[in-house]
């Protein structure tokens, strides 16, 4: 049973929009693109988006989508600065 996050992940890849998406990569960098989701990937580590630039992203690591956040970032809704 898909969370409504990840239903809202699998809505946009199969409707095939640039989406915004902000996400962790592999060295806990928090990026931001407007891209579009390649592919969707299943493996025993669990379920990926592949972007279309190549770059593979957990959708553990997917913290918003279209600003949809993840449950799991709810919590985190401006990584702005006013520095």
């Amino acid at each position: 049973m898909l969370t409504p996050f990840e239903a809202s992940i699998h809505e946009t890849f199969s409707k095939k929009q640039y989406s915004k998406i902000s996400f962790f990569n592999e060295y806990n960098e928090f990026n931001t693109v407007d891209t579009l989701i390649k592919s969707i990937l299943n493996s025993e580590l669990g379920e990926s988006i592949e972007l279309n630039s190549g770059e593979i992203i957990p959708i553990n690591k997917v913290v918003s989508i279209n600003g949809q956040y993840s449950d799991s970032y709810k919590h985190i809704q401006d990584f702005t600065c006013d520095c």
